[in-house]
């Protein structure tokens, strides 16, 4: 399934949030609608999905809201494991229903497809 997604960036031991730039460049403020994922040894331990493109899984380390996320990091790091952040883009859909052509945000239910599929241990809040 990795091979869908693209890396763009890491949780590295002994940094203070996640190192990026030699994956995705300076494309941390690209907005568009993406499924992410966290991966700790191969294993998923987290999907996401956001409309804001790269900027949220790359910012863990600074989300209140997240903390089961944001405190997996910090041990995973003091365990000395660093923790891989995938992405892939998950565009609008054009749909037509009851006469109407509109676009469908299709990012939501692909995340929850995964989350159902992969069941990671990060998933769902403290």
């Amino acid at each position: 399934m990795l091979d869908s997604f693209k890396k763009i960036g890491e949780y590295r031991p002994n940094r203070d949030g996640a190192e990026y730039i030699e994956f995705i460049g300076r494309a941390k403020s690209k907005v568009m609608p993406i499924v992410y994922l966290f991966v700790i040894a191969d294993q998923i331990v987290y999907i996401g999905e956001t409309r804001r493109g790269y900027s949220r899984p790359l910012s863990y380390h600074n989300n209140e809201v997240m903390g089961r996320q944001r405190e997996g990091i910090a041990e995973a790091n003091k365990r000395d494991q660093t923790v891989e952040v995938y992405a892939i883009e998950v565009p609008n859909i054009s749909v037509e229903f009851n006469g109407e052509n509109f676009f469908c945000y299709v990012a939501q239910d692909y995340e929850k497809f995964l989350i159902e599929k992969h069941n990671p241990l990060w998933n769902g809040r403290k």
